[in-house]
């Protein structure tokens, strides 16, 4: 449910679970994690984090984190702190390619990258609260690293749910496309031109002065 292929050094991630909407399960986070771990010994100038069949993520499956079980639920959800904050720490430039729902946990994986390309196709929000679930600190604190803690409220308090161009206002999204593949690949190409230290270098630079 995790496709990976790596093509003119750019790594390409799929959430690939189209019947739940990309909604991921304990499998996919740890197959998830593992492409991740992966990456550290590969020859790659980018990332890209997108999902199948017209969907980013719905987020978490919910009827895992519903099972009458404290540890595995808790269990399920530092993999997926861990996940995220791996994708989170990869040394080249990630690219969340967004269209369709991206939720929840899907947020936070959007949120991990460092640039957030939709479409007007897609609706951002995170839901916790309305199911009862507490949205992780660490996710928390990078949401207000990028839009600031008042429109984190709006998502976090307020329930809201934003289309693409509502996301780019908010700061949540940096760019909104109809043709979503195809801005991400107009950012790639001047990547794959690059060397990769200097890629690598400019990741870091741009990371420390968020």
């Amino acid at each position: 449910m995790i496709g990976f292929e790596i093509t003119d050094g750019v790594a390409r991630l799929t959430l690939d679970r189209p019947a739940k909407r990309n909604a991921l399960t304990a499998e996919m986070w740890v197959t998830l994690r593992g492409h991740l771990d992966s990456l550290e010994t590969r020859d790659v100038v980018a990332v890209v984090l997108r999902g199948a069949a017209g969907s980013f993520s719905a987020g978490a499956d919910l009827g895992e984190l519903r099972i009458p079980d404290p540890e595995y639920v808790g269990g399920v959800q530092e993999l997926a702190e861990a996940t995220v904050l791996r994708l989170r720490d990869l040394a080249p430039p990630t690219v969340a390619e967004i269209d369709g729902p991206c939720f929840g946990a899907g947020a936070s994986l959007a949120l991990a990258c460092d640039l957030r390309i939709c479409t007007p196709r897609s609706r951002f929000g995170i839901p916790s609260l309305r199911h009862g679930i507490v949205y992780e600190p660490v996710h928390v604190q990078r949401l207000v690293q990028v839009v600031g803690p008042g429109v984190a409220a709006l998502l976090l308090y307020g329930g809201e749910t934003w289309s693409g161009e509502e996301a780019v206002r908010h700061g949540l999204a940096d760019r909104c496309a109809d043709d979503v593949t195809g801005a991400v690949e107009r950012i790639l190409a001047g990547l794959r031109d690059a060397p990769r230290a200097a890629v690598v270098a400019t990741a870091a630079a741009l990371r420390a002065g968020a």
